[in-house]
């Protein structure tokens, strides 16, 4: 019980919970390689079969099992998402706890995914966004302990609502065709486009460099402690990408290593 919240994990029986690695069986049976030259469609198809005095001995070779995706390996233990739950409770955040989600790539997908409508109390996602528990209390405890305080030195209210580009996706780094797959791919990343405030007004993510506005300071100050609670932030400046957004992920990287551009 926590702040009179009970938490309850509904496990439907088709959640992947640490299965390990998928059953080989499952993969379909190669097909001949075929190329096309000109109009002539070839097709390598295996030689005839040898006489039997030219027969050699057939090694049989057991396909090895495939590694089990990256979003199975993220998957928190029963206790540790629960203790998360606890954290975005105590934040006074609003969630609702959805299916596990997966993608085109076997790769993509979360194991016990959040659908965050605010990650504090008091201050509402544009849209709902989907990723991981850890990625969202991470977002609420920025916007709590930073934020807001910063908020209060600009004289237009606190900040009630976030507008954001991508939650989960699954897709390559900068929405490239090929490369890695981007931490949105495993619901640890949030990209946040503009703060809207009290007031009405809103301050949007923008280059803002020697601008000598308040707005900049702001956006400088937001983005320089965000990387207190997020591993990776990016925002303009970075490259072309990230102009008119921030993105905030929490990829682990050895000995804690933070990427702060």
């Amino acid at each position: 019980m926590i702040r009179g919240w009970t938490v309850v994990l509904a496990l439907s029986a088709g959640m992947a919970w640490g299965q390990g690695a998928p059953d080989v069986s499952l993969i379909p049976p190669r097909k001949p390689v075929t190329e096309v030259e000109g109009a002539t469609e070839v097709s390598r198809t295996p030689p005839e079969t040898p006489a039997p005095h030219e027969t050699e001995a057939v090694v049989t070779q057991t396909p090895q099992p495939l590694a089990p995706p990256v979003w199975q390996t993220l998957q928190e233990t029963d206790a540790a998402f629960v203790s998360c739950l606890g954290a975005l409770n105590a934040l006074g955040a609003v969630y609702a706890l959805t299916d596990a989600q997966t993608g085109a790539d076997r790769d993509c997908g979360i194991a016990l995914p959040v659908r965050l409508s605010q990650p504090v109390a008091g201050v509402d996602m544009a849209d709902p966004a989907l990723m991981r528990c850890e990625t969202a209390v991470a977002l609420g405890t920025w916007l709590r302990d930073f934020v807001q305080p910063a908020a209060a030195t600009l004289d237009r209210g606190p900040v009630v609502t976030l507008s954001k580009g991508s939650g989960y996706q699954c897709r390559r780094r900068n929405n490239q065709s090929d490369g890695q797959l981007s931490e949105h791919a495993y619901g640890n990343a949030i990209d946040i486009t503009g703060f809207g405030f009290k007031d009405g007004s809103q301050i949007k993510v923008t280059p803002r460099e020697r601008e000598g506005s308040r707005e900049e300071s702001f956006q400088d100050a937001v983005r320089a402690t965000a990387c207190l609670y997020f591993s990776t932030v990016l925002g303009p400046g970075s490259d072309d990408a990230h102009n008119d957004h921030l993105h905030l992920d929490v990829i682990a990287r050895d000995g804690g290593f933070r990427l702060c551009q």
